[in-house]
């Protein structure tokens, strides 16, 4: 908070990421990470008035209350939480406040990320990236990846094989036309 009213949303919840180990783009500017010593530049704190457009927090140890850090950037288009061990549903029940923006999500290797948690996502009707693979909770990822695609009909839903997962009904079976039909 004290950061938020000393240098505003944008460069507090960079800071926020930064600190994590993730990485953050301020629109029209290069992205910033932090060295292999967790040191990035200060520079972030001169974009006071610049929004944060993407933000890279894969692998981070990001949660359901770091989540705040990120829901000030109202004009974030890309987030990755790609890895990140403590995203589960009810991070993804978080982010409808950044509907109006969010067009690429990756939740890519979220091992607590299930079909409840992908449900979450039907506010964000401007999605047009979502990356859904190795999501080791999600049960059945070819009919979960169906549905989330008639959730959210403008955005490409990607990482998964659409039958994958997916049983084929006896009539579905696989027929052995060698042996001969008997009369």
């Amino acid at each position: 908070t004290w950061l938020e009213e000393q240098h505003g949303p944008y460069s507090a919840g960079a800071f926020f990421i930064l600190k994590q180990g993730g990485a953050v783009k301020f629109r029209d500017k290069e992205w910033i990470r932090p060295d292999k010593y967790g040191h990035f530049s200060p520079e972030f704190w001169n974009f006071r008035e610049v929004p944060v457009e993407a933000v890279d927090a894969s692998d981070c140890e990001i949660n359901y209350e770091g989540l705040d850090n990120l829901l000030l950037l109202k004009e974030l288009q890309s987030l990755s939480l790609q890895r990140c061990p403590h995203v589960d549903d009810w991070c993804l029940s978080r982010l409808y406040p950044l509907a109006d923006s969010l067009q690429e999500l990756s939740l890519a290797g979220c091992p607590r990320v299930s079909e409840r948690g992908l449900a979450c996502l039907h506010h964000l009707q401007n999605l047009r990236r979502l990356d859904i693979s190795d999501l080791p909770a999600v049960s059945n990822p070819g009919l979960t990846q169906i549905l989330v695609e008639e959730m959210l009909p403008n955005c490409q839903v990607v990482g998964v094989d659409w039958a994958e997962g997916l049983k084929l009904g006896p009539e579905e079976q696989p027929q052995d036309t060698a042996s001969p039909v008997p009369a």
